[in-house]
């Protein structure tokens, strides 16, 4: 199985540094980028599973990245922004943006981790159902009677694993 890979995006040096540092300690695949721009070229290159952002960052926002990435249509990473801004309308600026999850600073690293296992279980857990329901025979004009959308998510999200 291919290694769960996260992108940390955080311009303050020390909060990269501990969230990269506890990444590579928890088992997982790691890149990083000091900014908005840094990180948008790296999800423009290769794929990635799980995406760790601030907010407030230079060049690029968080809130913007994670726009531009909801509208980009092949990458389809989970978002977790982790950020300073806890008011109701910060949060909800947020998960507007596209943002798949909300940690408010300063994190705490057992439920940052907890979040990013059960996020990459239920990841793994759908990709192996998929990869099992394209072996099986076709029904209903579908695989194993998914429709056709489903089929199509299927291929994306196989495709984005697989690159």
């Amino acid at each position: 199985m291919k290694p769960f890979t996260i992108l940390v995006a955080e311009d303050d040096l020390l909060s990269r540094m501990v969230l990269e540092r506890s990444v590579v300690q928890w088992g997982y695949q790691l890149v990083s980028a000091a900014d908005g721009d840094g990180a948008r070229e790296i999800l423009e290159s290769r794929a990635v599973d799980l995406c760790i952002m601030d907010c407030e960052m230079p060049k690029m926002s968080g809130l913007a990245l994670c726009r531009w990435l909801r509208s980009d249509g092949k990458s389809t990473p989970y978002v977790i922004l982790v950020t300073g801004k806890d008011q109701p309308q910060d949060i909800q600026a947020g998960y507007e943006a596209g943002a798949d999850d909300y940690v408010t600073k300063p994190c705490d690293l057992k439920y940052l981790r907890r979040r990013i296992a059960t996020v990459a279980e239920k990841l793994q857990m759908q990709d192996a159902w998929l990869e099992h329901a394209r072996k099986q025979p076709r029904e209903d004009g579908g695989i194993a009677g998914l429709s056709p959308l489903d089929i199509y998510l299927s291929d994306l999200r196989l495709m984005r694993r697989k690159s």
